[in-house]
């Protein structure tokens, strides 16, 4: 497969201690020094991947296109709505705000009646553990095994949007091994009842974006990096322009099945995924304006920190194959394009998945992980995780502010 098997090299160091990484350093940079130390590491590539030797494109031919209105993203960090209503007290008030779920209301049989569809539910539970500064008492918990692999919640909307944001309350137990897909956005002109895959096959009239735990980066492929799990942030996206596994040019060559999700991920090192503590997650998904408009958007926050923006003009980058190559400093790199995600404009936001997917193949990848590196703690027979605080809103949302503390009488 020609991958690198370098987990740190010192132009990485050299570039994130020159460049002054700050938080995102702090964040990672000792996760990967972990990783660093071990000689042997089982189960890599990343899930899914069908990496090839680095061969270059035709001369010329770098796999962008033109750039419809290059920009400066002005998106905001930090607070966002949820500040006005400590511990999400009332946020569904707020005229932005079009879904809320805290899991307070019944059992999970009526969580899963409320949502439409649950996949699992016999793996769910609700727990009273909470993010702090909650005004709720109640999570949910989903566990996947190798028997019970797809533990999810699926929900539809009747008119959907144009833009969303999306943020949640997660959680990964302390010993989460490897994740397969996790939370998506997806959109459709009428959308199905149950989820309903699509691997392989290109995105003709729909798209779907799934945010997900990674715990390998491409970014500046063939210096792979590898990250201890869960790993690190990435989208995986399905959408009628996505690129072809199959060639470097990302055109598919006559092969079956040559299209898998596209891969998106922050510039390194990255935004690493921690267990066993509370963070906030959210998303924005900005569909184009007009059917031959590549003026989609795509954002990610962790815990009010934006992570990357995937809009006209930004990042820096190049495709290769599937992958996004999010590496400004390649000789190769070109304004991003933006995301045409559809063509039909009657195509709208308008699925939500929460899940905690993790294959049987991937659990069998997760236990050579495990013996080759007993120090991760890895369980190779459960992965868990819990989710509170849902809300979805056309506009940023931001962490859920802590509800304050009585005084002491």
């Amino acid at each position: 497969m020609g991958q690198s098997r370098g987990l740190l090299s010192g132009r990485f160091i050299g570039r994130a201690l020159r460049g002054g990484g700050g938080k995102r350093l702090r964040r990672s940079l000792v996760c990967s020094l972990v990783i660093a130390a071990s000689a042997v590491v089982a189960g890599w590539p990343a899930l899914g991947d069908q990496e090839s030797p680095p061969t270059q494109a035709a001369a010329g031919d770098t796999g962008a296109r033109p750039v419809d209105a290059p920009a400066e993203p002005r998106l905001p960090e930090g607070k966002g709505l949820a500040a006005a209503f400590p511990g999400d007290r009332g946020i569904e008030a707020h005229e932005s705000v079009v879904f809320v779920e805290r899991f307070e209301e019944g059992d999970p049989q009526a969580i899963a009646r409320r949502w439409g569809f649950a996949r699992h539910l016999d793996q769910m539970a609700l727990d009273d553990d909470v993010p702090t500064g909650s005004d709720g008492g109640r999570s949910i918990r989903m566990t996947a095994t190798p028997q019970r692999e797809g533990v999810e919640l699926y929900r539809t909307f009747e008119d959907g949007w144009d833009t969303i944001f999306l943020r949640f309350n997660v959680k990964f137990a302390e010993d989460y091994g490897l994740n397969h897909h996790f939370v998506a956005l997806r959109g459709f002109r009428q959308p199905t009842r149950v989820p309903m895959g699509g691997a392989g096959r290109l995105a003709e009239n729909h798209f779907s974006v799934t945010l997900e735990p990674t715990v390998t980066s491409r970014n500046r492929f063939p210096d792979v990096r590898h990250y201890r799990p869960p790993g690190i942030w990435q989208f995986y996206a399905y959408w009628p322009e996505m690129r072809s596994w199959q060639t470097p040019e990302g055109r598919p060559d006559g092969r079956p099945n040559p299209y898998y999700g596209n891969a998106f991920l922050p510039e390194d090192p990255g935004f690493t995924v921690p267990r066993d503590r509370w963070i906030t997650v959210e998303i924005m998904l900005k569909l184009n304006t007009e059917p031959e408009k590549r003026d989609g958007e795509l954002a990610l926050w962790v815990d009010g920190e934006l992570a990357v923006d995937f809009a006209p003009g930004t990042p820096r980058g190049f495709f290769m194959r599937d992958h996004f190559r999010n590496d400004p400093e390649h000789d190769r790199a070109q304004p991003f394009e933006g995301f045409r995600w559809r063509h039909d404009m009657e195509v709208k936001i308008n699925v939500l998945r929460l899940q905690n997917y993790v294959s049987g193949r991937v659990f069998e990848r997760a236990a050579r992980m495990a013996e080759a590196n007993p120090e991760w703690g890895i369980n190779p027979d459960r992965a868990t995780v819990w989710f509170a605080n849902v809300v979805m809103a056309r506009e940023y949302i931001g962490p859920m502010q802590p509800v304050p503390t009585e005084p002491p009488s």
